[in-house]
């Protein structure tokens, strides 16, 4: 059969066109890697975060560590700004990973039901997991990395896991979720033991795949133009009681011990201009913290010359000691 001219220019560009689609899109890379495959299912609009979302340069000129390549041997990946490192790890990962797209890296699992996968935003840092099917842990533990005295601990109000250094919030995993292929929440829960996040994942009767997702955020950096330097409820009720024997100066002092011991940039910078301001401005706050058994906090807001700061009482991301 003879094609015209015309008709064989129509049948090419088309063929073309549906060809730079299966590129340009996901489901030519999904079908060799089936971690995305599942991903795209599931949670498209991360797929597309970590297609389009580049590596973030900082400001000031602090740029955090590169992305955490495919060859990372203890696969934990490390959000990094302003001289603080905390990372997540996935012990279960098995092999090195694959990088589909700019902002992710994709693992096989040492389980065959399930796989895995990091996702690096400027703000965030993901550790997926990928349920297949019915025949996958309920149970996924997560080591998380964190300057020298820190702890972690489930917030009663929500499920948030907060992270302190030396009493003082410095990040947080968001609240635990998953979904399932049709779009439906599957029930989901933390647990901490010592500085390992453990995620409870009910899927039996959920359709598959399902993905949960831990989700690193850090406190008080370059991209917040507002953010809040909480203190325990042990380091509030200690800048209290140094109030009560020793006046303004000994509270000072307690604060400023207290805040030396952070390498967060922004962090430090807070408390030495809350310092320098004058802890009798912040005095009735922390008293009311105090007897109320909640937190004090110092809340910024980022103008041209500086930070502006004022006390506040949280209950929110209000460690429990």
């Amino acid at each position: 059969m003879r094609i015209s001219a015309r008709a064989f220019v129509v049948t090419l560009a088309t063929a073309l066109a549906l060809s730079s689609a299966t590129v340009a899109g996901t489901p030519a890379i999904a079908q060799e890697d089936p971690a995305l495959a599942a991903l795209t299912q599931v949670v498209p609009e991360l797929v597309e975060e970590a297609r389009t979302t580049p590596p973030t340069e900082i400001p000031d000129g602090d740029v955090q560590r590169p992305f955490a390549i495919a060859t990372d041997p203890d696969r934990t990946l490390v959000a990094t700004v302003s001289e603080t490192d905390i990372g997540i790890g996935m012990p279960e990962a098995d092999g090195a990973g694959s990088q589909p797209l700019p902002g992710l890296v994709t693992y096989a699992a040492k389980q065959p039901s399930v796989a895995y996968a990091h996702q690096r935003t400027g703000q965030i840092a993901r550790a997926l997991t990928i349920i297949k099917n019915a025949s996958a842990p309920t149970e996924y533990r997560f080591p998380i990395s964190a300057p020298e005295g820190s702890m972690l601990e489930v917030e009663d109000d929500d499920g948030t896991v907060l992270i302190y250094q030396d009493d003082i919030y410095i990040g947080e995993i968001d609240l635990p979720w998953a979904k399932d292929a049709n779009g439906n929440p599957v029930p989901t829960s933390y647990r901490v033991e010592g500085m390992t996040l453990i995620q409870t994942v009910n899927h039996a009767g959920a359709a598959y795949p399902v993905v949960a997702d831990p989700a690193l955020k850090l406190q008080c950096e370059w991209w917040k133009a507002m953010c809040r330097v909480i203190f325990s409820k042990k380091l509030t009720k200690k800048i209290h009681s140094a109030w009560l024997y020793g006046g303004a100066a000994a509270a000072a002092e307690v604060l400023k011990a207290s805040c030396d011991k952070i390498k967060s940039g922004r962090i430090k910078l807070i408390c030495k201009v809350a310092v320098v301001t004058g802890i009798a401005s912040f005095i009735y706050k922390i008293r009311e913290a105090a007897n109320k058994n909640q937190c004090f906090a110092i809340r910024a807001q980022y103008v041209p010359g500086g930070p502006i700061v004022w006390g506040e009482v949280r209950k929110k991301s209000c460690q429990s000691k």
